[in-house]
């Protein structure tokens, strides 16, 4: 393999002996300006739609005469992980050094990664780089000149692999064994989870998949892409029954959970969950091959863990408390998610729970036990699941250890499982055996305790199926055995504890370095103040985790027709669904109602799909408050609506979260769950310049289907001349809520946004009571601050709110109707607003009001109905149209997909290809675009014969028979 360089256009060639991949960004940054970027005042005009989108193309290594490139081919080049985005920098990865490390067969072999380089595709401030050995340089030079540093550094650690002869992320049983032929697993549902450069090859995947078959197997086989795992991979030479054999360990950690990978943590929504693993156990001789996987990985529900620093507890487990954040229905619907996708793959699974039953740890065993407990009644999947509590001590590990014996009391729990499940067996090729179900192991951390059970379950699976054979294993072959596991236990505690996730919250690539209060990430509910490590930001930059990555888009002709075509198509693989929307927002003024609220949660004899319902000032907010929160008003809250919801339909909490006095809460119908998923929040502080929580925004993203919806709850600051400093908490939130892919508020289809904004109507307090006694509220409406800054388009742009028809809604002296009396006489105002935003219609708003009567704060609840138009899409049909378009465009240009020379034509660079403009008059100037005039031309009154009609109406929308221009001498008679 060669990787060559074409300066400009700056373009990149990966060759082998037959074919080239030709790589290019269509606007690289050169160091060197063009002329025209050398005029004062002249900045050239960037397309915001190509910065993440590269050029690429396939084609027979023949049609290029490469002399006009140079060779920038490092010692060793052996294959592409892909591409990746780091701050408006897109680099090309390459594996430069390798180490051997395990067999699984005598044909397969997989490596370790120990070297990686980086080449940048849309800049040049690298390339003197090029003349220089970077393996020469010492290894500080070496990690401040290089780019992609942070993650040169991390693939180089030796605990990233990966394979040339197969799909490292799949197992024997999927591939089978003597397969001379590369088969990709890495794109199926199950094994993408363990591929850790997914984000950088995401499009060379799909770029491949489009290649004729012949095109993807020497794409496959060359080295134009490379699959890599994270984990341990070994293998030893053993004996048994004389013949030499090989007996090999692999274990890959998934990447596949969204949030912390790896710590004290439970799933995400889609049933994921951190520190999950799979461990494949193989031995091979020319005659026998077996093979038996097991999977590993934390509990999976909702579950985060609280630390309450104090005195005692520093050296003591006392200051831990595990905390659900989500309800129990919301958990159970991720733990089926998780236990389907476990028995699709597997088959029936035999759960096996090595947690204590004591102190935090026995409460989520305990709740772990009851999600298991409901979900065998109420749901059959058509597999077996079995559960067994085997709380092992870890004083019992230490004694027992690594070795070739196996504990009977624990064996005797899981040899009835054993012996159902099987295992792989091939004997002379011949296949005699396959493994039908799983075990799937969890301690706390499921790290030493887990992998003993593994170890010991291994062991007893080896032993019975060479017994079955009449072959008696060698102590010897025992002992390498435990040896490896005991080397896996290492291995894989050193890479889950140097990467421990202590914050759930997203980061950004320009703010993670940077150490200040303001950046403090906290978890959800802000009880403790901590910082990502540098080791977990380079990991998630690997994944494109980080808020401002973005992933890259190849262009390709075949990509942009078929992309046209399918929205043509679009009807005939889309439909479309209306949920109901209940959205509701509350300033409870710090209490804990304890009367009835069935009216304000119920205004209409109907039930709702969705419920979204933000409140402010759930607590009172002193100084400790505003930093650390208490969340037991928060928590009543949250079972209030709960109960209220429950009396006519069944709902579950699918999220909700506090932020100082805010406090947001997502319910949804529990026949509408299916269609809900990818949920996340964020949220950032407005308070004292971002520090404190008294002021600012909570925001939920999720999936309903196919449509991206974004709920956002805020608070802003208060009084009645804060104009610009509400403006700037809006600028704020909608720039600070990030959502993981760099996905803000705005790039949602559909947006619904409340809380108290705090506006309010500039009309002194004598005018504003009459009107609202004459229910006169257009009247209040035309002087409400809210309005006017909407009207200017400078709070809310583009934002909708519908028809306000009840009185305001601030400020009523507590417990009454009568607005405040206080010696402030606070004007009324329409605090509480509830605004919406949505792309293509599909928000249809039924009913906006609120609840006269529920008096115990100084607010009153606001809340919206809304019909929301969700587009449900039939992948199946998608992905066979898409197919189908494939074929017919490859009929139609015949050969000319990869046409390197049509697409030449076609790019754009920045390079100087035309002269500069001419000087500007007083009639035109150079930046205005085609020769524009500099000033507005009207051709009927270039005569002076015509004026402009001075009786023809200002309002341009009423309707009016008189003309837009008439004669000048008319005028002149009047006047």
């Amino acid at each position: 393999m060669r990787l060559y360089l074409n300066e400009k256009p700056r373009t990149f060639i990966i060759t082998t002996t037959t074919h080239a991949l030709i790589i290019r960004h269509p606007n690289p940054d050169y160091k060197h300006k063009s002329l025209k970027d050398l005029i004062p005042g002249y900045k050239q005009k960037e397309n915001n739609n190509n910065k993440n989108k590269v050029i690429v193309e396939f084609v027979l290594k023949d049609y290029l005469d490469l002399n006009q490139y140079k060779d920038i081919t490092p010692r060793n080049l052996i294959g592409c992980l892909g591409l990746l985005s780091i701050k408006n920098k897109i680099f090309l990865g390459f594996i430069t050094r390798e180490e051997l490390t395990a067999l699984p067969t005598i044909n397969d072999k997989i490596f370790k990664i120990t070297g990686t380089e980086f080449f940048c595709i849309n800049n040049d401030e690298y390339d003197y780089l090029l003349d220089k050995d970077i393996e020469e340089l010492s290894f500080q030079e070496r990690e401040k000149l290089s780019p992609a540093g942070s993650i040169r550094k991390i693939l180089s650690t030796g605990a990233f692999y990966y394979s040339k002869n197969f799909d490292i992320t799949s197992n024997i049983q999927e591939r089978g064994i003597n397969n001379s032929e590369f088969e990709l697993f890495a794109d199926s549902a199950y094994f993408s989870r363990f591929m850790w450069n997914g984000f950088m090859l995401g499009e060379f995947l799909e770029f491949r998949n489009r290649l004729p078959s012949i095109e993807q197997k020497l794409m496959d086989q060359s080295g134009f892409y490379v699959i890599i795992a994270r984990g341990y991979a070994k293998t030893v030479n053993i004996s048994i029954d004389g013949n030499d054999g090989l007996l090999t360990l692999i274990s890959k950690q998934s990447s596949a959970k969204e949030g912390p990978l790896f710590g004290d943590w439970g799933c995400d929504g889609n049933g994921y969950v951190s520190n999950y693993l799979e461990s494949e156990i193989i031995i091979y001789t020319k005659r026998l091959c077996l093979s038996y996987v097991i999977i590993r990985g934390n509990v999976p529900m909702y579950w985060e863990m609280e630390h309450n620093f104090s005195t005692k507890s520093v050296l003591t487990s006392s200051g831990k408390k595990i905390v659900f954040p989500r309800s129990f229905e919301a958990s159970q619907d991720a733990f089926t998610r998780h236990m389907d996708r476990i028995c699709g793959q597997y088959g029936d699974v035999h759960i096996l729970n090595a947690l204590s039953d004591k102190s935090y740890k026995g409460v989520l065993s305990a709740s772990f036990e009851e999600q298991i407990k409901v979900f065998l009644q109420k749901y059959d999947n058509g597999y077996k699941i079995l559960y067994t509590h085997i709380p092992i001590a870890s004083a019992r590990l230490k004694k027992i250890g690594y070795t070739g014996q196996n504990p009977y009391d624990i064996i005797s729990l899981v040899s009835d499982s054993i012996v159902n499940f099987g295992g792989l067996f091939f004997d002379n090729s011949v296949f005699i055996g396959k493994q039908l179900g799983v075990f799937r192991i969890n301690s706390f951390d499921s790290l030493s305790k887990a992998n003993f059970l593994s170890k010991v379950i291994s062991q007893e699976v080896i032993e019975l199926a060479f017994k079955d054979i009449g072959i008696i294993l060698h102590r010897d072959v025992k002992l390498k055995h435990a040896k490896l596991w005991e080397e896996n236990d290492d291995c894989i505690s050193k890479l889950t504890l140097s990467f421990v996730s202590t914050s759930d919250k997203l980061q950004s690539s320009k703010t993670s370095k940077h150490k200040s209060v303001k950046n403090h990430i906290t978890k959800k509910y802000l009880y403790s103040v901590v910082e990502s490590k540098p080791k977990e930001i380079a990991l998630m930059k690997l994944l494109g985790r980080l808020q401002d990555q973005t992933p890259i888009s190849f262009h390709n002709p075949l990509h942009d027709y078929i992309s046209k075509e399918l929205n043509k198509h679009s009807k005939e693989f889309t439909s479309s669904m209306d949920i109901s929307l209940f959205a509701s927002t509350f300033n409870v003024n710090g209490t804990v109602y304890d009367g009835d609220i069935d009216n304000w949660i119920y205004p209409e004899d109907k039930t709702f799909d969705l419920i979204f319902i933000g409140l402010q000032e759930i607590v009172d907010l002193n100084a400790g408050q505003m930093v650390n929160t208490d969340t037991r008003n928060k928590t009543q809250w949250e079972r209030k609506i709960l109960q209220v919801l429950q009396k006519k339909d069944k709902y579950m909490v699918m999220w909700s979260g506090q932020l100082g006095g805010l406090a947001l809460f997502f319910f949804v119908k529990e026949d509408q769950v299916k269609h809900v998923s990818n949920v996340e929040c964020s949220f950032k502080k407005t308070g004292f310049g971002g520090v404190s929580a008294n002021k600012g925004g909570l925001a939920v993203s999720f999936q309903f289907s196919d449509t991206s919806l974004c709920f956002v709850s805020s608070h802003f600051a208060a009084g009645l001349s804060n104009i610009e400093e509400r403006h700037h908490n809006y600028k704020t939130l909608i720039k600070g809520i990030q959502f993981s892919k760099n996905k803000r508020v705005q790039n949602h289809d559909v947006v619904i946004w409340l809380g108290d904004f705090n506006y309010r109507i500039n009309l002194p307090i004598e005018q504003v009571k009459p009107l609202i006694l004459q229910k006169k509220f257009n009247n209040l409406f035309e002087f409400d601050q809210l309005n006017l800054q909407m009207a200017n388009g400078e709070s809310f742009p583009f934002f909708a709110e519908s028809e306000i028809q009840f009185p305001p809604t601030y400020k009523f002296d507590n417990g009454t109707k009568v607005y405040d009396t206080s010696e402030k006489q606070r004007i009324p105002a329409w605090t509480d607003r509830i605004l919406y935003l949505s792309r293509k219609n599909l928000v249809k708003p039924l009913n906006y009001n609120c609840d006269q009567n529920l008096i115990f704060s100084d607010h009153r609840p606001v809340y919206a109905t809304f019909i929301i138009t969700a587009n449900i899409v039939n992948q199946q049909i998608k992905k066979n149209l898409s197919n189908e378009l494939y074929e017919n465009y490859k009929k139609v240009k015949s050969g000319g997909i990869n046409d390197i020379l049509s697409l030449n034509k076609h790019v754009e660079t920045n390079e100087e290809s035309e002269s500069l403009p001419p000087p500007s008059s007083d009639k035109s100037k150079w930046w205005l675009d085609g020769g524009k005039p500099a000033k507005v031309s009207i051709p009927n009154l270039n005569d002076g014969e015509m004026v402009i009609n001075p009786w023809k109406p200002i309002n341009p929308f009423e309707k009016t028979n008189e003309p837009e221009f008439v004669l000048k001498k008319e005028i002149d008679v009047l006047y």
